[in-house]
């Protein structure tokens, strides 16, 4: 947002970010594009590796250790990050179902053919400097053999490519996959021998998120021109098939705070629903209507 839009032009890209979410292109498209080749590696030799079809194992085949950590929520996710991510989501594919997010999700066709299983929870974390990677659950706990392996700590990296890019997994309880830096990075956090992700750490204290579909933070970078330093987000789907979004804005701007004001005032003449609460440098929000509501009532807000 460098520059001020029409509208329309607003309310198009928040849609755009709001269902980005869900999106697992994204983790393919990052790492193929960051990662070069890695000529000079040296792989650990794999049976049946080569082979034209595709061949299954099961994740109690890879030796080592294997990832064990809670992952039902965001929180789960940022303890197994190195410090410092800009943003970070949690995504609970399961509860997608019968939402628009499964329609922006498509079949998942791409990320289940890339284990050979089926993906049910996905967790990322994105940094300043472009780097990333991602959590999946996958409890079939099996995975298609990789091309190779080397050790780190224990674990097993698996090379997800025929020497071609830097993308690489560790099996588990969640599965790591990321650049071979960024998964020996959570493996040190998940070792205690780096410092896990803290910047969130007020607004996660704030936030609620049983039940949620999806879960994201971000910080205000500068990049782009938003009013706050940063935010918490979540999204339930209610009994009556109405949905629930909680914001929290971490130093929200005098702008912001005051058009959450006048917006509360008439929102039910817009069939939605405010519930405000403000303290020290904090402001939450939790906004409900239908999903069409919701996501054209979030994009007044920000426009």
């Amino acid at each position: 947002m460098k520059q001020k839009k029409d509208s329309a032009t607003k309310n198009q890209k928040y849609l755009a970010i709001f269902l980005a979410a869900t999106m697992f292109l994204s983790v393919f498209v990052v790492l193929v594009s960051n990662n070069s080749k890695t000529d000079e590696e040296k792989y650990t030799p794999v049976p049946g590796e080569g082979t034209e079809e595709a061949q299954i194992i099961a994740f109690n085949q890879v030796p080592g250790k294997q990832v064990q950590h809670e992952f039902n929520s965001l929180a789960d996710g940022l303890e197994m990050s190195p410090g410092e991510p800009v943003n970070a989501l949690y995504v609970d594919l399961q509860k997608t179902e019968g939402t628009p997010f499964e329609m922006a999700l498509g079949d998942m066709e791409m990320i289940n053919n890339f284990y050979g299983a089926e993906v049910t929870k996905r967790y990322s974390a994105n940094y300043a400097d472009g780097e990333g990677f991602e959590l999946h659950q996958i409890p079939e706990q099996q995975i298609i053999m990789p091309w190779g392996a080397v050790d780190y700590s224990g674990y097993q990296l698996l090379a997800r490519t025929n020497n071609t890019y830097d993308i690489w997994n560790v099996v588990g309880s969640p599965v790591i996959l990321g650049s071979r830096q960024n998964v020996e990075s959570v493996i040190d956090v998940m070792e205690e021998n780096a410092s896990s992700a803290h910047e969130y750490d007020q607004l996660l204290n704030l936030a609620s998120p049983e039940d949620s579909i999806y879960q994201e933070v971000f910080t205000n970078t500068g990049f782009e021109e938003v009013p706050f330093a940063q935010y918490y987000k979540d999204l339930r789907k209610l009994d009556d098939g109405s949905y629930s979004q909680t914001t929290i804005f971490q130093d929200p701007e005098p702008e912001l705070t005051e058009k959450i004001t006048t917006m509360q005032a008439n929102c039910s003449e817009r069939n939605v629903s405010y519930e405000v609460t403000s303290e020290g440098n904090i402001t939450k929000l939790i906004i409900t209507a239908d999903f069409v509501s919701l996501n054209n009532e979030t994009s007044l807000l920000l426009a």
